[in-house]
């Protein structure tokens, strides 16, 4: 799970990007003055701004105006299983966890990259040892 990198509603465009290039984390939360999250902004979503805009965006743009939301989270006590669950039915690659149920205060992030490969894992390792006993 990664730390989460954040950024507020009123940052301007320039603010996000600059995050984004420096932090190479891929993604930015984007929260309120009292830190509850009430966005997202992925690298992708910067590419898709600069083609819809023909490569031209006023700098004034604020991350409100150009967040995902509502944002998908998870709680920090689900099963990775779930987590690509949630991943895969939303079509994200990112997904914020929270510490309860109805929170939005981020204590992390993980990706679907390191989901997926934990989740394939965990079943390769129950099938060979289904394998070993089923042998012996």
């Amino acid at each position: 799970m990664d730390d989460p990198v954040f950024v507020k509603v009123n940052d301007n465009i320039l603010v996000v990007i600059k995050k984004l290039l420096q932090l190479k984390k891929g993604y930015v939360l984007v929260t309120r003055s009292d830190d509850t999250i009430v966005g997202i902004i992925s690298d992708r979503d910067i590419h898709r701004l600069i083609l819809k805009e023909g490569g031209m965006f006023s700098p004034d743009l604020l991350a409100k105006e150009c967040m995902v939301k509502p944002v998908i989270t998870i709680v920090s006590n689900a099963t990775l299983q779930d987590a690509e669950e949630i991943m895969r039915a939303n079509k994200i690659n990112r997904l914020p966890v929270v510490e309860k149920e109805g929170s939005k205060k981020v204590i992390g992030v993980i990706n679907y990259e390191t989901v997926h490969s934990n989740v394939l894992t965990n079943f390769a390792k129950k099938w060979v040892k289904r394998s070993y006993n089923f042998n012996r």
